[in-house]
């Protein structure tokens, strides 16, 4: 009994040992596994990790090449734009009679500065429609008499009222006075009208009240201002007889039909140091004729 016990007990001792030796082995295989493994993930991690950095140094390199088209596009328009209104404003070089067209968008108007940078006419707004008066106009009326500038009032024709009561509207805002160029009406679109234009008759029966109602007060036919594209569609052979204001850029030798203009709006973006605040930019406009042809109302 004591030797199988002893001999049982010998095996069983070998037994553990390899039990122990097989453990090792086992726990062995198993770091030397996970020590794979994760020498497998951290190269997958880095093979992961390039095309991340790769992906982020790619969109940088597209990110400024976009930024300098974008900087170079800006360059552009701001040279394109500076050549478009600087040539505008010396547009009207050839001819030597300037003046302004002003509203209550240029708050600060320098009329004694004005003349002393060679101005010789104005046309000011008076008013709109059938109610409103411009809120500057009574102050630039005053003022600009104070000079040699020979100054005219304009009205914003509206197509939603009648021709009469936006005549009483101006003559009851306007006083005549001597020396005053011919009331202008300005013919243009506005609002709905922009998309849809109004029709010859309707235009028409507005604008030929107002011009009768004015000239019956002023003793003067009035000046009718208009772009190229409303003078050859609605007042191109239906008011020869009036002065026409063209407000054209490429400064027109003559109008659509051949006809002369009186005045010409070759520019929005003239600039003075007399007129500030608000818009900085005024109308500069050319008159077709002399400074004698002015005064003495020699138009062509």
């Amino acid at each position: 009994m004591k030797y199988r016990n002893a001999a049982g007990g010998k095996h069983n001792n070998v037994k553990s040992a390899v039990r122990r030796s097989s453990g090792r082995t086992a726990r062995y295989r198993a770091a030397h596994r996970r020590s794979k493994s994760q020498s497998q993930g951290r190269k997958k991690r880095m093979r992961m990790r390039a095309p991340a950095f790769r992906n982020r140094k790619t969109m940088f390199v597209f990110g400024a090449a976009a930024a300098a088209v974008l900087i170079a596009i800006v360059y552009l328009f701001s040279q394109l734009y500076f050549y478009i209104t600087e040539n505008d404003v010396t547009a009207g070089e050839p001819y030597p009679v300037k003046g302004v067209d002003v509203s209550s968008y240029q708050l600060d108007i320098d009329w004694k500065g004005l003349e002393k940078e060679g101005y010789k006419f104005a046309f000011i707004k008076a008013t709109e429609g059938s109610s409103h008066i411009d809120d500057r106009f009574e102050e630039n009326w005053k003022n600009v008499r104070k000079t040699d500038i020979r100054a005219g009032a304009y009205h914003f024709l509206s197509y939603d009222t009648s021709g009469k009561s936006q005549a009483e509207n101006f003559i009851k805002t306007v006083k005549k006075r001597h020396g005053m160029l011919p009331p202008a009406v300005d013919v243009e679109f506005y609002g709905e009208y922009e998309e849809v234009h109004p029709s010859k008759k309707k235009l028409r029966k507005v604008l030929d009240t107002v011009l009768e109602e004015l000239e019956d007060h002023y003793g003067q036919k009035p000046v009718i201002y208009t772009n190229t594209y409303i003078y050859d569609t609605y007042i191109s052979g239906r008011y020869d007889d009036y002065p026409i204001w063209i407000s054209a850029h490429d400064l027109p030798e003559s109008l659509p039909d051949d006809s002369n203009w009186t005045f010409c709006q070759y520019t929005f973006y003239g600039q003075s140091d007399s007129v500030g605040g608000g818009e900085k930019y005024v109308d500069l406009n050319v008159f077709n004729g002399s400074s004698w042809d002015l005064r003495k109302g020699n138009w062509k």
